[in-house]
């Protein structure tokens, strides 16, 4: 669903609970950009494992194929952000997820991901199962 606000923490039921380090300092003196992207992939990794039916195995995988972000205000040490990420989009082989990054109520980066269902002996990607597909049309937004 495009219509839904990623700046809005409403929008999402999964967070992280992060910690800043000095280390994700850039020379501007706040969070580098590669940090917060660490973050996402922090909550993206968390609701695949946690909320979806998709599995690494032999037969099957899956791979993120597109990742983009808005970064939308700066994050400064110390800190304690959350990471977002919910479902979007639903299609055959691949899922859109939502993120985003809050400081407090403050979005200060969305982004969305695309997630490709892949057959690990053609290296293609493959229709989800019909269980799959169930199961990932829960998490879709109502």
């Amino acid at each position: 669903m495009e219509s839904l606000d990623l700046a809005d923490r409403a929008s999402f039921d999964l967070f992280t609970e992060e910690r800043l380090r000095i280390a994700d300092l850039d020379m501007n003196g706040h969070v580098n950009n590669v940090a917060v992207i660490q973050l996402m992939e922090n909550a993206r990794n968390l609701l695949l494992a946690t909320r979806t039916p998709l599995t690494r195995g032999p037969k099957r995988t899956f791979m993120l194929v597109r990742f983009e972000v808005d970064f939308r205000g700066e994050l400064f040490h110390p800190g304690a952000p959350e990471a977002a990420c919910r479902l979007l989009k639903l299609g055959s082989k691949s899922l859109t997820l939502g993120q985003a990054v809050f400081d407090g109520a403050r979005a200060t980066a969305t982004g969305q991901a695309v997630i490709v269902n892949v057959d690990r002996i053609t290296g293609r990607a493959t229709p989800f199962s019909v269980e799959a597909r169930a199961a990932l049309e829960a998490l879709l937004p109502s």
